[in-house]
């Protein structure tokens, strides 16, 4: 009974961890900071005065990029903290393959368009007509 008890002890104290579980990751040039927080969420952006001379294809680039830092500094610290309660286990390697799962990046395929039928001239609807 004793060892249910200390488990139990053991599991809500890691609960709590989890939820005080925080990462602050800065781009390289420190232009952009976030705060990361478990399951993904983002606490916090922080943008430099520097970052507002980027384009905004770089800004964008370089936000996306800490993000993606972010996600995977508190990964390891979630799994960090679980691996004194379930290290070695089952449930720690299916931790870690879905913590591995989250640090590669999506693939997304571009779904090809459709193009637009051409309405014709004497269409007077601005919507085209339903018989298409």
């Amino acid at each position: 009974m004793r060892r249910v008890t200390d488990i139990q002890q053991k599991a809500e104290e890691t609960q709590a961890q989890l939820k005080a579980l925080r990462a602050n990751v800065s781009s390289p040039d420190r232009s952009v900071t976030v705060t990361m927080a478990p399951g993904g969420r983002l606490e916090k952006l922080s943008l430099a005065p520097s970052a507002m001379r980027m384009s905004h294809e770089q800004l964008a680039a370089m936000i996306t990029e800490t993000v993606s830092r972010g996600h995977a500094a508190v990964a390891e610290q979630m799994e960090a903290t679980m691996q004194p309660l379930i290290g070695g286990t089952p449930a720690m390697d299916f931790l870690r393959d879905q913590v591995t799962a989250a640090q590669q990046p999506e693939e997304t395929e571009e779904q090809p368009r459709r193009p637009q039928r051409p309405g014709s001239p004497d269409d007077d609807e601005p919507f085209g007509t339903i018989y298409r």
